[in-house]
C-alpha cells in the first residue's frame, strides 16, 4: 500500500493510524484523513502523527486503499459520497453491524469491500482484528490487505456471519476488560493500594495471563483451574462471583453486544 484514504477520525481511525504509523509501512504524510465536522480534530492528528487532512473526499480517487472508519449511523450517506471516488480501490470498513451487501448497495455496486472489526490495541499493534470478505475482492488485493493489518495484530479471517459475535466479544473486549479492571481497582483502593499503584499490577496481571495463556496454549478454564487451589483466595473470590452470576453476566453481556451489533445492521442500512 502505497496511499490510504481514512474517511473518519474518531478513536477507531486513531487507533489505526497510530499503529500504521509505528509499524511504518506507510509513510505519514501519504496517509490521507477527511472528517465530515471539527478540522481542528484533523489537526490534531496531523502534529500528532504527520498525517495529511484531507479537504475533499476526492483525494479517496488516488488511494490504493479507502478506510471507512464513521458511526455505523453515517456508513450509509458516507458511502454515497465515496461512491463517484472508487474505482480499483478496496473500501475497508470498520463500522459495526453493516453488511457488505448494504455497503455494495450504497457505493453502486463497489465489488472490492472488505469488512472488519479492529480493536483499540491496534495502536500498540497488538490487536485482534475479525476480517470478512466477499468472493468479488480478488485473492491479490485481499492478500495485501491481511498484510498490513497483520503489523497491527492478530488477523483472523472469518464468514461474514460471525462478524456481529467478533464486534461484541472482540471490538468491544477492550472496554469489557476494562470494565472488570475499574472494578478490581477500586477493590484494591479500598484495601489501601493507591489508584496508580494497584493499575501497574493490574494491567501486568493482564499483559502477563494473556502470554501464559498464549504460550502454554491454555484455555481460560484451564489457566483458572490451575492457579485456583481449593480454600485458597482464588478460591474464595471466584465463589463470590459465583454466587453473584458475573459469569452469567459477562455470557449475556457479549451476546446483547452481538444482538445490538446486528440491530445497528438493520436499523442504519433501512431504506426511506
Amino acid at each position: 500500500m502505497k496511499r490510504l484514504f481514512v474517511l473518519g477520525a474518531g478513536s477507531m481511525a486513531e487507533s489505526f493510524i497510530k499503529g500504521i504509523v509505528e509499524e511504518g509501512v506507510i509513510e505519514p504524510r501519504d496517509i490521507f484523513v477527511s472528517n465530515r465536522s471539527r478540522r481542528e480534530r484533523l489537526l490534531e492528528l496531523s502534529e500528532w502523527y504527520g498525517i495529511t487532512p484531507a479537504d475533499s473526499l476526492a483525494r479517496a480517487a488516488e488511494a490504493d486503499l479507502v478506510i471507512l472508519a464513521v458511526k455505523p449511523y453515517d456508513v450509509m450517506e458516507a458511502l454515497k459520497q465515496l461512491r463517484p471516488f472508487l474505482s480499483e480501490q478496496v473500501l475497508l470498513s470498520f463500522a459495526a453491524g453493516i453488511p457488505i451487501e448494504a455497503m455494495q448497495r450504497a457505493t453502486g455496486g463497489h465489488p472490492y469491500i472488505v469488512r472488519t472489526m479492529p480493536n483499540v490495541p491496534v495502536a500498540v499493534m497488538q490487536g485482534a482484528i475479525a476480517l470478512s470478505a466477499p468472493p468479488t475482492v480478488p485473492r491479490d488485493k485481499l492478500r495485501r490487505v491481511v498484510e498490513m493489518l497483520a503489523g497491527l495484530g492478530q488477523v483472523v479471517e472469518i464468514e461474514e456471519e460471525l462478524m456481529d459475535a467478533a464486534t461484541a466479544f472482540s471490538g468491544s473486549g477492550p472496554g469489557f476488560i476494562s470494565y472488570l479492571l475499574e472494578a478490581m481497582e477500586q477493590a484494591a483502593v479500598d484495601l489501601g493500594f493507591t489508584p496508580e499503584l494497584a493499575r501497574r499490577l493490574l494491567v501486568q496481571t493482564v499483559i502477563g495471563t494473556a502470554h501464559v495463556l498464549r504460550e502454554w496454549d491454555l484455555s481460560p478454564s484451564e489457566l483458572r483451574r490451575r492457579v485456583t487451589s481449593p480454600n485458597g483466595t482464588t478460591h474464595a473470590g471466584v465463589q463470590v462471583m459465583q454466587s453473584r452470576g458475573v459469569y452469567e453476566a459477562i455470557v449475556e453481556a457479549v451476546r446483547r453486544a452481538a444482538v445490538r451489533a446486528e440491530e445497528m445492521g438493520r436499523e442504519y442500512t433501512r431504506e426511506g
